[in-house]
């Protein structure tokens, strides 16, 4: 603890960078993980990288501008056709597929193009900047404001989208607030997190709440500990032991998962 107290300062922006963001996608995630999305996550996730790549070739916008750019797109393509009765699986594999291929085929004829993508595939946490921090600390912000007070009406949505319309709720206008909130908040977190520890926070934060939580208004609580509490934990022994953070984070949080699973297990047992 002393030594990762100690590097703070030298390291503070990508602390506070990943902190942030694996507060605001564990939140997110509650969402595409209540409505039984958790592969959108990765095709989002997987479409902002696309628009890292599409920037670094053409050189038109900045990797940041194109990682969001694209991840909204993919994020609005995918809310739109999940609003029709069919197509909503289909144009989420199709998001994923394209963009996992173009963002290679892009940039595979420059050595430099081709280092950063496979950078961004797998998850440094390296390189956050203040502009980042106060990015995520934004997003943070609203997303914990958004849950404190649309809670009742969210979990409504999540658990009976049928009741939330009855009730006046237009699920399109939601859906699509949820889809631009996840693709600023993968975009976001690609560029300066990667698509491991992207879909990682998106979804087993999420998940380890869904396996031990009885109450569906406590699903954004018991995430977003999760996930902050996962990142701290990740952040420090990476630290101590030498360790890439974003892998170990990732496999710190699986294991949390394999717990709750058998935590559910064993809940289920007792209450038979």
């Amino acid at each position: 603890m002393s030594g990762f107290l100690e590097a703070w300062s030298m390291f503070r922006e990508t602390y506070l960078t990943a902190l942030l963001s694996g507060l605001v996608l564990s939140l997110m995630g509650v969402v595409v993980v209540a409505r039984g999305q958790v592969f959108l996550a990765a095709a989002v996730a997987q479409a902002a990288t696309l628009g890292a790549a599409v920037s670094l070739v053409f050189g038109v916008v900045s990797p940041a501008v194109g990682s969001v750019g694209l991840g909204l797109a993919a994020a609005w393509c995918t809310a739109a056709r999940g609003s029709v009765r069919r197509g909503g699986e289909e144009a989420t594999a199709w998001v994923f597929l394209v963009a996992a291929s173009l963002s290679v085929l892009l940039v595979a004829q420059s050595a430099l193009g081709m280092k950063q993508v496979q950078a961004l595939l797998a998850s440094s946490l390296i390189g956050a900047s203040g502009f980042d921090v106060l990015g995520f600390g934004a997003l943070a912000v609203a997303a914990v404001v958004a849950v404190v007070v649309f809670r009742s009406r969210l979990v409504l949505l999540l658990s009976d989208p049928t009741m939330a319309a009855s009730v006046g709720m237009n699920l399109t206008l939601w859906s699509l607030g949820l889809a631009t909130f996840l693709g600023l908040a993968a975009g976001l977190s690609i560029r300066t997190s990667g698509l491991l520890f992207t879909f990682g926070c998106l979804a087993l934060p999420p998940l380890v709440a869904r396996n031990v939580c009885r109450r569906s208004a406590s699903l954004f609580l018991v995430s977003a500990g999760v996930g902050v509490g996962g990142v701290a934990a990740g952040l420090m022994i990476a630290h101590q032991l030498d360790l890439p953070p974003g892998q170990l984070i990732v496999a710190l949080l699986s294991a949390t998962l394999v717990v709750a699973w058998a935590w559910a297990e064993v809940r289920r047992r007792w209450t038979e």
